[in-house]
């Protein structure tokens, strides 16, 4: 949902920025992992939200957490639960994950094509893209048969379509 990544945004830069300062990155992104894992369960989010009071949200949420929480993290779920929003703790989450990787310089690729391609192609593609971007390359590799062939790369918010199956279709409206 691109509101809550609107919401999720300033919290993650938050405590990103707290990470940076403390050099724990490891540490936060467990917990961040940890605390995303617990809201996605609909019930547990829906026991938090309909706590009598934020401050008792906060308790029940510290205590199952106990043991992998400090007391920064601790006060982090205390502000969450004070403004309502612990169901936005996976895109804060995601969100640290993103600046964590565009600081250790890792850039998330997505190749989706209708077929595997060869390990030596992949790191042809890894080495290319890591000299055209200045950073290591993380290539995730997804199969879609529906692309015909070629292939789809998404690179953040970019994206490069050389699929067969978008060829086609711009062919039949140029057609029409």
């Amino acid at each position: 949902m691109a509101e809550n990544l609107t919401v999720a945004r300033p919290y993650a830069e938050a405590v990103f920025g707290l990470a940076s300062e403390e050099k724990s990155f490891d540490k936060w992104q467990t917990v961040l992992c940890a605390m995303s894992e617990a809201v996605k369960d609909p019930f547990y989010l829906g026991f938090l939200k309909n706590s009598s009071s934020p401050d008792d949200a906060s308790k029940c949420f510290v205590k199952l957490l106990t043991g992998i929480i400090d007391t920064a993290a601790e006060n982090f779920i205390k502000l969450l639960a004070a403004n309502g929003r612990l169901e936005v703790l996976p895109e804060i989450y995601d969100e640290f994950c993103r600046l964590k990787a565009k600081h250790d310089k890792v850039l998330t690729v997505h190749l989706t094509s209708a077929r595997r391609y060869a390990d030596a192609d992949l790191e042809v593609l890894k080495k290319k893209l890591s000299e055209k971007y200045d950073c290591s390359i993380d290539l995730e590799q997804h199969l879609d048969p529906t692309l015909i062939g070629g292939a789809v790369l998404k690179i953040g918010d970019k994206v490069i379509d050389a699929s067969i199956k978008t060829s086609l279709v711009n062919l039949s409206s140029t057609l029409r």
